[in-house]
Protein backbone atom coordinates (compact mmCIF):
# COMPACT_ATOMS: atom_id res chain seq x y z
CA UNK A 1 0.00 0.00 0.00
CA UNK A 2 1.54 3.63 -1.01
CA UNK A 3 1.63 5.87 1.97
CA UNK A 4 -0.01 9.38 0.90
CA UNK A 5 1.46 11.00 4.54
CA UNK A 6 4.45 12.87 4.06
CA UNK A 7 6.75 11.70 7.10
CA UNK A 8 9.12 14.45 6.70
CA UNK A 9 6.39 17.01 7.20
CA UNK A 10 5.35 14.66 10.64
CA UNK A 11 8.68 16.45 11.85
CA UNK A 12 7.17 20.01 12.18
CA UNK A 13 3.50 18.95 12.90
CA UNK A 14 2.11 19.97 15.89
CA UNK A 15 0.70 16.57 16.68
CA UNK A 16 3.95 15.05 15.96
CA UNK A 17 5.51 17.24 18.83
CA UNK A 18 2.72 16.61 20.95
CA UNK A 19 2.87 12.97 20.88
CA UNK A 20 6.28 11.66 19.87
CA UNK A 21 8.09 14.29 21.92
CA UNK A 22 5.70 15.07 24.88
CA UNK A 23 5.84 18.75 24.10
CA UNK A 24 2.66 20.51 26.10
CA UNK A 25 1.86 23.05 23.13
CA UNK A 26 -0.66 25.77 23.77
CA UNK A 27 -3.43 26.37 21.61
CA UNK A 28 -3.01 28.43 18.57
CA UNK A 29 -3.52 32.35 18.62
CA UNK A 30 -6.30 32.95 16.46
CA UNK A 31 -6.00 36.55 14.47
CA UNK A 32 -8.22 38.90 12.85
CA UNK A 33 -7.79 41.38 10.06
CA UNK A 34 -9.07 44.25 12.68
CA UNK A 35 -12.01 45.45 10.96
CA UNK A 36 -14.91 46.04 13.46
CA UNK A 37 -18.63 46.51 12.33
CA UNK A 38 -18.56 49.70 13.65
CA UNK A 39 -15.74 50.36 10.64
CA UNK A 40 -18.34 49.81 7.83
CA UNK A 41 -21.51 49.63 9.64
CA UNK A 42 -24.29 47.93 7.63
CA UNK A 43 -27.51 49.59 6.34
CA UNK A 44 -30.93 47.84 5.74
CA UNK A 45 -31.08 49.20 2.94
CA UNK A 46 -28.42 47.51 1.43
CA UNK A 47 -30.66 44.23 2.16
CA UNK A 48 -32.25 44.10 -1.84
CA UNK A 49 -29.20 44.04 -3.37
CA UNK A 50 -27.22 41.89 -1.46
CA UNK A 51 -30.11 39.80 -1.49
CA UNK A 52 -29.92 40.08 -5.21
CA UNK A 53 -26.56 39.41 -5.30
CA UNK A 54 -26.84 35.93 -3.12
CA UNK A 55 -24.63 37.17 -0.29
CA UNK A 56 -27.48 38.02 2.05
CA UNK A 57 -26.90 35.06 4.47
CA UNK A 58 -23.18 35.98 4.66
CA UNK A 59 -23.53 39.35 4.97
CA UNK A 60 -26.32 38.65 7.97
CA UNK A 61 -23.64 36.23 9.74
CA UNK A 62 -20.51 38.85 9.62
CA UNK A 63 -22.48 42.25 9.72
CA UNK A 64 -23.30 41.70 13.13
CA UNK A 65 -19.91 40.71 15.24
CA UNK A 66 -16.92 38.40 14.42
CA UNK A 67 -18.37 35.27 14.91
CA UNK A 68 -16.63 33.98 18.11
CA UNK A 69 -13.83 31.36 17.12
CA UNK A 70 -13.21 29.07 19.71
CA UNK A 71 -8.66 28.56 19.93
CA UNK A 72 -8.59 25.11 21.41
CA UNK A 73 -11.08 23.55 18.81
CA UNK A 74 -9.27 25.48 15.55
CA UNK A 75 -5.72 24.28 17.42
CA UNK A 76 -6.89 20.27 17.70
CA UNK A 77 -8.72 20.76 14.22
CA UNK A 78 -4.91 22.34 12.98
CA UNK A 79 -3.57 19.40 14.64
CA UNK A 80 -4.82 17.32 12.48
CA UNK A 81 -5.21 18.46 9.47
CA UNK A 82 -2.63 16.78 6.69
CA UNK A 83 -1.87 18.87 4.03
CA UNK A 84 -1.00 15.96 1.43
CA UNK A 85 -4.78 14.61 1.53
CA UNK A 86 -6.10 18.06 2.26
CA UNK A 87 -8.15 15.70 5.02
CA UNK A 88 -8.75 16.02 8.84
CA UNK A 89 -7.14 12.83 10.28
CA UNK A 90 -9.40 12.23 13.59
CA UNK A 91 -10.17 8.87 15.48
CA UNK A 92 -13.00 8.08 13.79
CA UNK A 93 -11.60 8.20 10.28
CA UNK A 94 -10.36 10.75 7.78
CA UNK A 95 -12.43 14.03 6.86
CA UNK A 96 -12.07 16.33 4.34
CA UNK A 97 -14.30 19.80 4.17
CA UNK A 98 -16.45 19.75 0.85
CA UNK A 99 -18.03 23.04 -1.02
CA UNK A 100 -21.12 21.87 0.39
CA UNK A 101 -19.69 21.79 4.06
CA UNK A 102 -18.71 25.82 3.19
CA UNK A 103 -21.82 27.14 2.21
CA UNK A 104 -24.39 25.40 5.01
CA UNK A 105 -22.16 27.02 7.33
CA UNK A 106 -21.53 30.49 5.65
CA UNK A 107 -24.18 30.99 4.02
CA UNK A 108 -22.69 31.49 0.70
CA UNK A 109 -24.14 30.19 -2.62
CA UNK A 110 -22.51 27.90 -4.54
CA UNK A 111 -24.84 27.20 -7.59
CA UNK A 112 -25.13 29.47 -10.34
CA UNK A 113 -22.87 31.72 -11.81
CA UNK A 114 -19.21 32.20 -10.10
CA UNK A 115 -18.79 36.10 -8.93
CA UNK A 116 -15.85 36.92 -10.14
CA UNK A 117 -13.72 39.60 -12.49
CA UNK A 118 -10.27 40.34 -13.35
CA UNK A 119 -7.59 40.01 -10.60
CA UNK A 120 -4.96 42.19 -12.96
CA UNK A 121 -3.91 45.06 -10.98
CA UNK A 122 -3.75 47.04 -14.43
CA UNK A 123 -6.57 49.76 -14.88
CA UNK A 124 -7.62 48.91 -11.11
CA UNK A 125 -8.64 52.50 -11.11
CA UNK A 126 -10.70 52.31 -14.05
CA UNK A 127 -12.82 49.30 -12.66
CA UNK A 128 -13.35 51.34 -9.06
CA UNK A 129 -14.60 54.20 -11.16
CA UNK A 130 -17.21 51.58 -13.31
CA UNK A 131 -18.11 49.72 -10.50
CA UNK A 132 -18.66 52.73 -7.32
CA UNK A 133 -18.38 56.04 -9.41
CA UNK A 134 -14.72 56.85 -7.94
CA UNK A 135 -11.36 55.62 -7.11
CA UNK A 136 -8.83 57.01 -4.90
CA UNK A 137 -6.35 59.20 -6.64
CA UNK A 138 -3.52 59.83 -4.08
CA UNK A 139 -0.85 57.46 -4.47
CA UNK A 140 0.86 58.55 -0.71
CA UNK A 141 -0.43 57.50 2.38
CA UNK A 142 0.68 59.81 5.51
CA UNK A 143 2.40 57.80 8.05
CA UNK A 144 2.98 58.92 11.70
CA UNK A 145 6.36 59.07 12.88
CA UNK A 146 6.90 60.93 16.17
CA UNK A 147 5.20 64.15 15.79
CA UNK A 148 5.34 64.69 12.77
CA UNK A 149 3.97 63.25 9.53
CA UNK A 150 5.85 61.51 6.62
CA UNK A 151 4.63 60.76 3.40
CA UNK A 152 4.84 57.22 2.20
CA UNK A 153 5.17 56.21 -1.13
CA UNK A 154 2.37 53.72 -2.14
CA UNK A 155 1.88 51.02 -5.20
CA UNK A 156 -1.06 52.26 -7.22
CA UNK A 157 -2.79 48.86 -7.17
CA UNK A 158 -6.04 49.58 -4.91
CA UNK A 159 -7.91 51.46 -2.67
CA UNK A 160 -6.82 51.47 0.99
CA UNK A 161 -9.82 50.79 3.45
CA UNK A 162 -9.04 53.90 5.11
CA UNK A 163 -10.14 55.47 2.05
CA UNK A 164 -13.08 53.06 1.32
CA UNK A 165 -14.16 54.07 4.55
CA UNK A 166 -14.16 57.97 4.34
CA UNK A 167 -15.79 57.83 1.40
CA UNK A 168 -18.47 55.04 2.11
CA UNK A 169 -18.84 53.96 6.17
CA UNK A 170 -22.33 55.89 6.10
CA UNK A 171 -24.68 56.16 3.49
CA UNK A 172 -26.12 59.50 3.61
CA UNK A 173 -30.09 59.43 5.17
CA UNK A 174 -31.52 61.42 2.38
CA UNK A 175 -29.16 58.98 -0.44
CA UNK A 176 -30.98 58.03 -3.76
CA UNK A 177 -31.50 54.14 -4.86
CA UNK A 178 -28.40 54.70 -7.27
CA UNK A 179 -26.73 55.80 -4.72
CA UNK A 180 -27.43 52.99 -1.88
CA UNK A 181 -26.64 50.72 -4.64
CA UNK A 182 -23.52 51.89 -4.74
CA UNK A 183 -22.81 51.93 -0.99
CA UNK A 184 -24.26 48.28 -0.88
CA UNK A 185 -21.74 47.20 -3.56
CA UNK A 186 -19.08 48.93 -1.62
CA UNK A 187 -20.21 47.02 1.83
CA UNK A 188 -19.75 43.77 -0.26
CA UNK A 189 -16.30 44.22 -1.50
Amino acid sequence: MICLLDDAYDTQHRAYMMHEKGMKLEPLKIRHHGVSGAAMPYDERYTPYIQQAGLLPWIQLVSRSTPNLNAPLVSSLADRWRPETHSFHLRTGEMTVTLQDVSLITGLPIDGRPLCMSTNSDGWRQQMIALIGMAHTGAEADVEEGQEKKKKERKPAGAAFTWIQANFAHCPADATDDVIQTHARVYMW
